[in-house]
């Protein structure tokens, strides 16, 4: 489960939900630092996993006081946590998703 703002989407083994700055994407985050296509959360495999491929990078926290930085690149997700696109979680002007790992 994906959540940003009032925008909730769901995503079941393979299946995907897009984020970025392009109406087409399944969670719209409107800001200049957000790539149209920014990155995609996907399912295989019963594995949950960050499919990053913007230019300025993202921002992933699965616990208190560990966030990581990918770039161009995937990170397998566990649990819950928040992603950031383009800004640390803590910056004022940051967008944060939350994202929880459920089982069926």
């Amino acid at each position: 489960v994906i959540r940003y703002g009032d925008q909730l989407r769901s995503c079941r083994n393979n299946e995907f939900v897009t984020i970025g700055r392009s109406p087409e994407c399944d969670i719209v985050v409107e800001r200049p630092w957000v790539s149209r296509h920014h990155a995609t959360f996907t399912i295989s495999n019963g594995r949950a996993r960050l499919v990053e491929r913007s230019s300025s990078g993202t921002f992933v926290s699965m616990g208190p006081g560990h966030e990581v930085f990918v770039r161009r690149e995937d990170i397998l997700l566990f649990g819950s946590g928040v992603v950031s696109p383009g800004l640390r979680s803590s910056l004022s002007d940051a967008q944060v998703l939350h994202y929880e790992i459920v089982s069926d």
